[in-house]
């Protein structure tokens, strides 16, 4: 007797193999899935066979790649390790969000400071990031430009409107005499990073640290990325973002898309009085899922919304009250 379709979980192999290094998140949402009566299977990613279309009634849930059609939606981190993608499109530059209009009058002011209250004690305040940062507080004068160097991945080379060379000599070219703070990411250091940081020894008022980003976020001016996590981390300061490729967080920042841009781009930053609150509560929790809180109906709706049948993978069109994982 062949078996019900099924809700099939893809991991890249490290993940799949140990689940130690599998997101708890997973395994929490595996756990609920299960609970409500699916029958659900751990399988290798194979982004290209799953692009070419649904497999029967199963349903994909794809770790961070995306697959953009029915019957599957796309899994990831959404910059701060208690929010996570549950998306249709993908993650990043490529989820739905990025495309999805941002109005900042239809967010409640009030419950957005409250939630950006809580945002700042789970990381500002205890210095916190997804990646490894110092515990030693390093102090900087303020009114910077903190820029946060990313190097060569996929994502970034699909993401970046031009090179971090090119970013970083226009950021250098035209600073209004601001001194700028560089850090280089402390997971991804690379042979780009390493050319940059060579041509930098010496210049005045540029200063190469691997400080917590926190304290170099802190009285900084403006952020500068290609498309780092650090646009939104600076977000919680009250930094504005600029960024030099394309990402989800557009609505809440400015893109530059050639170096000549970044006067005006630098300019603007400083002169708009950014909507941090109302962006992060539509961003994190409308958008995303915010794993500190029930989740299961949110996933539900939007497995349907993506063409599942909850019906035919066991699965209820709500979870019955008071069920969590």
């Amino acid at each position: 007797m062949p078996q019900s379709p099924a809700i099939r979980l893809h991991l890249p192999r490290h993940m799949l193999n140990d689940p130690a290094r599998r997101p708890a998140f997973y395994e929490r949402l595996a756990r609920g899935l299960q609970g409500l009566g699916a029958r659900v299977e751990w399988q290798h990613r194979d982004a290209a066979r799953l692009r070419r279309g649904a497999e029967g009634g199963h349903f994909d849930l794809v770790h961070a790649s995306a697959i953009g059609r029915a019957q599957a939606l796309t899994l990831g981190v959404a910059y701060l390790d208690r929010f996570q993608y549950l998306d249709p499109e993908g993650i990043f530059f490529e989820s739905a969000t990025a495309r999805a209009p941002f109005h900042p009058a239809t967010i409640p002011l009030e419950p957005a400071q409250r939630f950006l209250a809580d945002l700042r004690a789970a990381y500002v305040t205890p210095r916190r990031s997804r990646h490894f940062q110092p515990e030693a507080v390093t102090r900087f004068a303020g009114g910077h430009i903190a820029v946060f160097l990313q190097d060569l991945s996929d994502p970034v080379l699909r993401a970046r409107h031009m090179t971090a060379e090119q970013m970083l000599a226009a950021v250098l070219a035209h600073r209004e005499g601001r001194a700028v703070v560089i850090k280089p990411h402390p997971r991804n250091p690379g042979p780009e990073t390493g050319a940059l940081l060579a041509g930098l020894r010496g210049l005045p008022g540029v200063t190469v640290t691997e400080a917590n980003l926190h304290d170099i976020l802190a009285g900084a001016a403006v952020s500068v990325s290609l498309s780092s996590s650090v646009g939104l981390e600076g977000m919680l300061h009250g930094v504005p973002a600029v960024f030099f490729g394309a990402t989800d967080l557009h609505h809440n920042a400015v893109t530059v898309r050639a170096p000549q841009d970044w006067p005006q781009a630098l300019a603007q930053a400083l002169a708009t009085d950014w909507p941090h609150a109302q962006f992060l509560l539509w961003f994190l929790r409308r958008r995303n899922i915010d794993a500190r809180r029930p989740f299961m109906a949110r996933v539900l709706e939007r497995m349907a919304a993506a063409g599942g049948d909850l019906a035919a993978l066991g699965l209820p069109v709500a979870p019955p009250e008071g069920f969590r994982v």
